[in-house]
């Protein structure tokens, strides 16, 4: 309901794996990808992680085998989820994302 509500702002979605493997982490984004969470998003944000990689699967990887398909732009080791630095995001915030080489920006607003 959120997604389609806020579609026309531009939605910016972020994830992180906490710990979960690279295997668990691939299942769960393409069972959240066909459930349509992903429908109105205009970018994905992919939080640092210290959970292991599988043999034959990185977490990158994992991420892109599940939401490459999107066509929007996928960015990977932001400062958000349970890796320090961490930085806190507000759900609902109109949010923007900035990326310049490898300089990552996210400025929020309240209204």
């Amino acid at each position: 309901a959120f997604g389609r509500k806020h579609a026309e702002d531009g939605l910016i979605v972020y994830v992180e794996a906490a710990e979960d493997g690279a295997a668990a982490i691939c299942r769960n984004l393409h069972g959240l990808r066909l459930a349509g969470w992903f429908e109105h998003a205009r970018a994905i944000l992919v939080g640092r992680t210290s959970a292991p990689d599988h043999p034959q699967l990185t977490q990158r990887d994992a991420v892109l085998d599940a939401l490459g398909r999107l066509e929007v732009p996928i960015v990977f080791d932001m400062e958000i989820g349970h890796v320090p630095p961490q930085l806190p995001l507000i759900n609902g915030a109109l949010a923007t994302v900035t990326i310049d080489g490898a300089t990552r920006e996210i400025s929020q607003q309240l209204n």
